[in-house]
């Protein structure tokens, strides 16, 4: 007898033990929180700190900084006798063919000897963070900072208060289907949210429910998968479901910027830069520097329809700008159009001239070149293929080489070495190491 409840009451014991153990087992996994969840938390947070006072700013803007009107007007037609602008600003947008047109303001500054805004050999002030300005005026050189064409997302104020005065503001634009795209592959999206990896058409996966997918993103890609031209140019996640503020960030990013650039329009584009900063047509030379694949060519026109109502702000925004490039365009006098076709000319010769190979490089994303023999020391051939990430390097590296410790120009060294094994026509480090040091003319055998 005693036995019998004896074992009831182990029975009943272990019973109580289990549901104790399933009530644990229920608020810790309540507690634990999956990457939607701290992605909605991000989002919550931003949108309270839109609403947040911020202390008063010590910096108020200097009004000289800001010339008259005409000296951001862009000309009907050539002026001769215009004077070389020099202090410009270009907003980086992603996957949109920024790489090109970067590589011309690199060799015009350093043809002109100009100073970068940038945080020693990084590619991005602090993206997509504010910059910090305190660091940038602390570096700041004697004559100031004349060009900021590096990764951040667009403040006015902080571009004012950085830049030297007159500086003209521009971006570039795509369109944003296969801007879309071209970000879903080459950031790997498929491998970014594992769920997309099993499907044959991990668009059709996607857009069977993107917003919840998208949270399943890391914070490196996040912000790049919906809207991302105008995220890049200030307008936050919160706001992209407000009508109204997206109608003020569009009026406010027009007000704004200068020129914007077109990727579909770029030969016309770059004319008209040419024309507001009284450059010439020589100095807006480019190849192309990564792969921009057809991805819209093999897509659904369902898919197409849902990519541009996922970045209905970005489709307002390019339709908005590419009208007004139109407008800006007809608005040129004749010669307009046979400078188009001299840039282009220009560039296909410079191609033909310098280049013996073309090859797809890094996963087929970027382009290498390998020069012909008898452009095997022309620097320009050699600027015109080397990568926007080099880039930086070398002009860090000049711009900051009495700042930075040896370690770091061994990293450059080492970086360039390897990346001209797969892009043989790029800058050698014997050509930044002339600039290092122009009174030498070879580095040393320990300094190769």
């Amino acid at each position: 007898m005693i036995g019998l409840l004896t074992r009831q009451v182990k029975k009943h014991f272990e019973a109580i033990l289990a549901i104790f153990a399933l009530i644990a087992v229920f608020y810790v996994l309540k507690s634990v929180k999956g990457p939607g969840a701290l992605r909605r938390e991000k989002i919550e947070q931003a949108r309270e700190e839109e609403h947040t006072t911020l202390l008063p700013r010590k910096w108020v803007p200097d009004l000289n900084k800001v010339f008259p009107v005409e000296h951001y007007q862009i000309p009907t037609h050539p002026d001769p006798k215009c004077t070389p602008k020099q202090n410009l600003y270009f907003l980086r947008t992603h996957q949109t063919g920024t790489s090109s047109v970067t590589n011309i303001f690199y060799r015009y500054g350093k043809e002109h000897d100009l100073n970068f805004v940038m945080y020693p050999l990084k590619l991005h002030l602090n993206y997509p963070g504010r910059i910090n300005m305190l660091y940038l005026e602390r570096m700041m050189p004697e004559k100031g900072y004349n060009i900021l064409s590096q990764y951040t997302r667009h403040h006015q104020s902080d571009v004012l208060r950085i830049m030297n005065p007159g500086t003209i503001f521009t971006t570039l634009l795509r369109h944003p289907v296969d801007q879309f795209l071209s970000v879903f592959n080459n950031f790997d999206i498929k491998q970014e949210m594992k769920n997309l990896l099993p499907h044959h058409n991990p668009y059709e996966e996607f857009f069977r429910r993107p917003d919840k997918i998208a949270m399943l993103a890391s914070d490196s890609v996040y912000h790049l998968i919906q809207n991302s031209m105008s995220f890049d140019l200030g307008l936050n996640t919160p706001h992209f479901k407000n009508n109204s503020a997206v109608d003020e960030f569009v009026e406010k990013i027009d007000s704004e910027f200068h020129l914007v650039l077109i990727l579909e329009l770029l030969d016309e584009s770059l004319v008209l830069l040419k024309r507001l900063m009284c450059w010439n047509l020589n100095q807006l030379v480019y190849v192309k520097l990564s792969v921009n694949k057809e991805y819209s060519v093999s897509i659904s026109d369902d898919i197409r329809q849902k990519i541009m109502d996922w970045n209905s702000i970005d489709m307002r925004l390019y339709t908005h700008f590419l009208e007004k490039m139109k407008n800006i365009i007809s608005e040129q006098d004749e010669s307009f159009h046979k400078e188009v076709a001299l840039l282009k000319q220009i560039n296909s010769d410079f191609s033909k001239e310098c280049y013996e190979k073309v090859f797809p490089v890094y996963n087929g994303n970027k382009i290498g070149y390998s020069l012909r023999k008898s452009h095997e020391t022309n620097m320009t051939c050699k600027e015109l293929a080397t990568d926007d990430v080099t880039q930086t390097h070398v002009i860090g590296l000049k711009q900051f080489k009495d700042k930075l410790p040896p370690s770091d120009i061994l990293m450059v060294r080492n970086h360039m070495q390897n990346l001209k094994k797969h892009n043989p026509a790029m800058l050698d480090w014997t050509d930044v190491y002339k600039v290092l040091h122009p009174d030498k003319s070879q580095p040393e055998k320990n300094e190769l």
